[in-house]
């Protein structure tokens, strides 16, 4: 993958997601059958369709109905551990998604002082990149649901939707201010979480924003079923649909960062503590490409938007 051009490399990162993808469901009809209480999706390089060697399964479990949450958790801990003897990389017990989750808390959780990051980032990575590997249909209700929650019956034809644009933003700027938080210590890798921001994190917010840029001046019905079409597509795929060929330049460094992350030298210098990380060679290219990166993105969004769009205002102010 390293010496591709930048088509070649998001196909490879794509298949592997693909093959990836359709393990985890055979794996999961063959366990829960047609349990219709369990929603199982995955967050991550795997949904975005951007896997690379160092890539891990970031495994998400929902439930409805009778199921309790111990049932479900059990029922969780199986599945993982299934996917390990496949060869899947699971993350380190004790992350935000280590909890099973019951499907209407994850719907009526909006803000307030039970709003806490770990639901702001479970509601906003279902909806941003979310992927099933169980129970498609209910999977798709509840991103349907999700919606209108964001998206008011009265909402006016000609307004964007604001309420969902601005938790687009909260997310951002949280994980923004998350990674100060997370990798303060000396001993932390600051590098490889720096990288990640600056690429694949930042694409994904601004992939947010551009799903909501299309929701102005069509009626509700349209912007809610403009929005599910667009969380439906990967990353990549969202911002290809919003702004066609404009989007090339920006993918060729993105496929570049895929490219880098798939060397394990790479990984290794990215993921070396504190200034140790930052003062390599490879971060130190890594941060120049990031730079380009979000500049061409930002000259995109101006180019297509104009200065007066209403999603540019609703950046600044």
């Amino acid at each position: 993958m390293k010496n591709g051009d930048a088509s070649q490399i998001l196909a490879a990162c794509k298949s592997e997601s693909e093959r990836q993808l359709e393990l985890m469901r055979t794996i999961a009809k063959a366990m829960f059958k047609d349990t219709p209480s369990y929603l199982i999706g995955v967050n991550g390089s795997v949904a975005r369709r951007e896997c690379t060697s160092g890539s891990d399964i970031d495994l998400f479990f929902l439930f409805n109905g009778n199921i309790t949450a111990d049932e479900a958790r059990a029922a969780q801990d199986l599945y993982r551990a299934r996917l390990h003897e496949e060869g899947l990389v699971m993350p380190a017990h004790g992350g935000v998604f280590e909890t099973p989750l019951n499907i209407e808390e994850l719907l009526e959780t909006i803000g307030g002082d039970d709003d806490t990051n770990i639901f702001i980032t479970r509601r906003m990575l279902f909806l941003l990149e979310g992927e099933w590997t169980f129970n498609q249909g209910l999977f798709k209700q509840t991103r349907t649901q999700l919606i209108k929650r964001y998206v008011a019956d009265d909402l006016d034809e000609h307004k964007l939707c604001l309420f969902l644009l601005n938790d687009v933003i909260r997310y951002w700027r949280t994980i923004c201010v998350d990674f100060e938080h997370k990798t303060a210590a000396a001993d932390k890798p600051r590098a490889i979480r720096l990288v990640k921001l600056r690429f694949s994190r930042m694409l994904l917010y601004l992939a947010g924003v551009a799903a909501v840029s299309q929701t102005k001046g069509i009626d509700v019905a349209a912007k809610r079923r403009k929005l599910e079409e667009l969380f439906a597509l990967s990353t990549i795929a969202r911002m290809q649909a919003v702004f066609g060929p404009a989007m090339e330049k920006p993918l060729s460094r993105y496929a570049r960062f895929l490219s880098d992350l798939n060397e394990e030298p790479i990984r290794t210098q990215l993921k070396l503590p504190g200034d140790e990380g930052l003062n390599t060679k490879v971060y130190k290219a890594l941060s120049v490409e990031a730079r380009h990166f979000k500049d061409e993105l930002l000259a995109m969004m101006i180019e297509e938007f104009g200065s007066e769009h209403d999603v540019i205002k609703a950046l600044l102010l």
